[in-house]
């Protein structure tokens, strides 16, 4: 017997800076119009969240593994993993676990290798009070990102260099799991060649590209990214 794996909760992760709160947007498409049950996570280090940051992304998979199993009770039961930017790092290195109970991956925004410019890291690093008034492109780029940020400065640091360090372009083929992979055209930071190398890497996965969409596609392009999940979501199998 099988179901829609619509039936099963989506666990959505979220990117470097972001919490839960990042992906609520995304979480009621799914769950208001599409009856798809959505879980939006938030990694330790954050207001809703108590604890250290995880400081690498295979830390923040075994966390995701941790909620999951907390949630479900048991790894084996049906679910997905939806990931953002960081948190689509965070999705692939959970499939490559390659938990029982997985049904499918849907990576957002992302790719096997993300790196961060190291002049953007070391803004970032850098109180606001020791940065120029005017600030260089980079230092403008990271207050713009703090700015952003719904994490403690500490917390957004620790996850921007966990994106940095993470790299699994030489492992992406080994995940078996069902995958659809999104990315606007207009993405600067995980551009489209990211998500193209994911799909030919994945066996069988799908790639949906949306037109002069930028980077926030969970925040910006809501509804289109759930469409896309729901469908591909409904020929999946759950058992």
């Amino acid at each position: 017997m099988s179901a829609a794996v619509g039936v099963a909760p989506v666990f959505l992760c979220h990117g470097a800076g972001g919490d839960a709160g990042s992906m609520a947007a995304l979480a009621r498409e799914l769950e208001d119009v599409h009856g798809v049950p959505a879980r939006p996570l938030s990694y330790p280090g954050r207001a809703d969240m108590a604890g250290p940051p995880r400081e690498s992304v295979a830390a923040l998979a075994e966390f995701v593994r941790e909620r999951v199993e907390a949630e479900l009770g048991d790894l084996a039961q049906p679910h997905v993993v939806l990931g953002h930017s960081m948190g689509g790092a965070v999705a692939i290195e959970y499939g490559l676990g390659a938990p029982a109970g997985l049904r499918a991956l849907v990576l957002v925004s992302t790719g096997a290798r993300l790196r961060v410019h190291p002049s953007i890291l070391a803004a970032l690093a850098s109180p606001p009070e020791a940065q120029a008034p005017t600030g260089t492109p980079a230092a403008s780029f990271a207050r713009s990102l703090e700015l952003a940020s719904r994490a403690p400065r500490d917390t957004a640091l620790s996850d921007w260099r966990a994106a940095d360090a993470f790299d699994r372009m030489a492992r992406a083929h080994e995940i078996s799991t069902p995958t659809l992979v999104v990315v606007g055209d207009a993405d600067v930071l995980t551009p489209l060649k990211y998500a193209r190398f994911l799909h030919e890497r994945i066996v069988g996965s799908q790639l949906a590209v949306l037109p002069g969409a930028g980077h926030t596609l969970p925040t910006d392009h809501a509804p289109q990214v759930a469409a896309l999940a729901a469908a591909f979501l409904s020929k999946v199998p759950a058992v």
